[in-house]
């Protein structure tokens, strides 16, 4: 959020247009956080919504820092998640990928396998490991944890020496 104002600060003074754009969407990115403050849990398609908003967002700061290639079915499955669950992500892979430097493809793919829902999510850079004091990925496998018990998982790895890939596997139904 700061990063984003700052940018957009920056963006008056040189192109009024791109912060207009900024803002119109960091306001919805905002109206969807204070919306998914208030339930446990939303759609998946409600989620890839913001998701969108946020590469989007990435992508006005800086057109060639990454290619968006998505791989999301016409009909999504009908699953739910905890709201920001791929924000957290799709943010993660920003900051470790294009944002320290990885330029390249980041990919968002929606499949299913038997009863479970995949979403992975790979970026540019190479997987350095868990980081101390971390705090995104912490919270969301609690979040998963308290929705799901161990139904649901997160598995950050390498994909390559180079690719990093986060996979988060849902359920299909919550009982």
């Amino acid at each position: 959020l700061f990063n984003t104002l700052n940018a957009i600060a920056e963006w008056c003074r040189i192109d009024g247009e791109v912060a207009e754009a900024a803002v119109l969407r960091l306001s919805g990115m905002l109206r969807a956080v204070l919306e998914g403050v208030k339930a446990p849990t939303w759609s998946l398609s409600r989620e890839l919504d913001v998701v969108d908003e946020l590469f989007a967002l990435h992508l006005l700061r800086d057109k060639s820092l990454f290619t968006l290639t998505k791989s999301v079915p016409a009909s999504l499955p009908p699953v739910v998640l905890p709201p920001m669950s791929l924000v957290s992500l799709a943010e993660n892979a920003m900051k470790h990928g294009p944002g320290a430097g990885h330029r390249g493809e980041v990919t968002l793919s929606v499949t299913t396998e038997g009863d479970e829902v995949v979403i992975a999510l790979e970026n540019p850079g190479p997987y350095r490991g868990p980081r101390e004091g971390s705090e995104g990925l912490p919270t969301l496998r609690r979040q998963l944890e308290l929705t799901w018990g161990r139904r649901a998982s997160l598995h950050v790895e390498a994909a390559g020496p180079e690719r990093t890939r986060a996979t988060l596997r849902l359920p299909r139904s919550t009982s």
